[in-house]
């Protein structure tokens, strides 16, 4: 008892220290030609460093807390500058509030429906932890062991349908650290493997996995305020890797991973990256909005039904009319593949918002794309056949019509025509990001390859 006293003394009165550090360092930078430069980057990096000792429930009360903190800063600055008083400001902020006090209300206006965003949380809570307990699941080896991919690729297939895919997804991620902590260069990570050990079905998943491992890495060695040329060279290094290490065809799927880390991650990138990416690889844009939608459904903001709308944030988010349909069709993957088991979780989806996506084509083509992806990794997946032939259970006819020409017609279009076609022309990953005919990428794939 006596050394856990002393221990927690010394943890304070560091802590105490610290603060103090910090404050001279602000007094410092104050006479700096960049004070408020150098001040941001100095509080970015500690909070870096503070994130990566979060556990879970900690991450995603900070991650809350500092969306919203983030928010009243925003308006306090602007009720100072006058901004506020504008009135399209205000009409904006009003409306913003109107929306989502709506759909909350909706989510949880009846027995049912309260029943049914419970479940989309139980979904929620799974996926999470089949992500993070991919390693333990699969009982990867430790590093320094030998690698046995065939054999835990095997192993992912074995958890079963719906499991599989996100576990195949963490392998890819876990086998490309594998080669990240040897050193570089790094090469054919994923192009000098037989078919034997990596199965055409799994690819997909495996170069998302990948890119996500380098995404991670690589993100995390710049700020908002690192000097422009170290942020290209990083981007730069994230795409010449994805190039040098994917199967042509699927790139996309590893592109699109930028997109989630650097906004589940690190928010306040996603401009700056956007900004860079345009001059050292603009065909990467559509997947790194892609990824940025898909991340959404995840943050622990988003992570209640009800609490907080990822779908009205896209609309305040998206900078332009690329990101927005990139981002809708990101978010309708995620929402899709995480739900595919339960269609009248979908149902229960277009009853609450069916009007408002239906003006955005990135919702269908997001949902179709997520199908095709699901079906290829999983051949004959018993849940998304069942998703196909669903019926709505709803008295309404404007959500059955909804389902119909939003969900159904399109889905089964997308398992039993495209899906076929992108898998003979290896171009899966050309779902990764928003289509504006799905039909019509694979009609002139077969024209080009016919």
């Amino acid at each position: 008892m006596r050394e856990l006293a002393k221990s927690a003394f010394s943890y304070t009165w560091a802590m105490s220290l610290f603060s103090v550090q910090q404050a001279a360092n602000m007094l410092a930078l104050s006479n700096c030609r960049q004070p408020g430069h150098k001040a941001n980057a100095a509080f970015f990096s500690v909070k870096q460093a503070a994130e990566t000792q979060f556990d879970d429930l900690v991450f995603a009360a900070y991650e809350v807390g500092d969306e919203l903190q983030r928010g009243l800063t925003n308006l306090l600055f602007d009720t100072a500058t006058l901004q506020a008083l504008r009135p399209n400001y205000i009409s904006a902020l009003t409306t913003a509030a109107v929306d989502q006090s709506q759909d909350s209300l909706s989510t949880f206006s009846s027995t049912e429906r309260a029943r049914l965003a419970l479940q989309t949380l139980r979904n929620n809570y799974e996926v999470f932890n089949l992500v993070k307990h991919v390693s333990s699941l699969l009982h990867v080896p430790s590093e320094g062991s030998e690698f046995n991919l065939a054999q835990l690729i095997r192993d992912a297939y074995a958890l079963g349908q719906y499991p599989d895919l996100w576990a195949v997804e963490g392998l890819g991620h876990l086998y490309a650290l594998t080669f990240w902590n040897k050193g570089r260069p790094i090469r054919g990570i994923l192009t000098n493997v037989s078919s034997d050990v990596l199965p055409a079905k799994a690819l997909t998943m495996m170069h998302a996995g990948l890119g996500l491992a380098f995404a991670q890495q690589l993100m995390n060695t710049i700020t908002p305020f690192s000097a422009p040329e170290e942020i290209r060279a990083v981007l730069h290094e994230f795409v010449s890797l994805v190039d040098d290490n994917s199967r042509p065809g699927y790139e996309g799927a590893a592109y699109e991973s930028l997109g989630l880390v650097t906004r589940f991650w690190h928010s306040q990138m996603v401009g700056v990256v956007e900004k860079h990416m345009q001059e050292i690889a603009p065909h990467v844009l559509g997947y790194f909005w892609h990824g940025v939608g898909r991340s959404l459904y995840f943050l622990p903001l988003f992570f209640v039904p009800g609490l907080f709308s990822p779908w009205l944030a896209i609309e305040r988010e998206a900078p332009h009319t690329l990101a927005l349909l990139n981002m809708t069709a990101g978010l309708a993957w995620a929402t899709t593949i995480v739900n595919v088991r339960q269609p009248e979780l979908m149902e229960n989806f277009l009853r609450i918002r069916g009007e408002r996506v239906a003006r955005n084509p990135g919702f269908t083509n997001g949902l179709m794309s997520t199908l095709i992806m699901g079906i290829d990794i999983t051949p004959g997946d018993v849940y998304i056949l069942r998703f196909l032939e669903y019926q709505p259970q709803s008295s309404d006819p404007h959500v059955r019509e909804l389902w119909n020409t939003l969900v159904a017609q399109p889905a089964k279009e997308a398992v039993y025509k495209i899906h076929p076609v992108l898998q003979q022309q290896e171009r899966l990953g050309e779902v990764f990001q928003y289509q504006p005919s799905l039909a019509e990428l694979a009609a002139r794939l077969e024209r080009q390859n016919g």
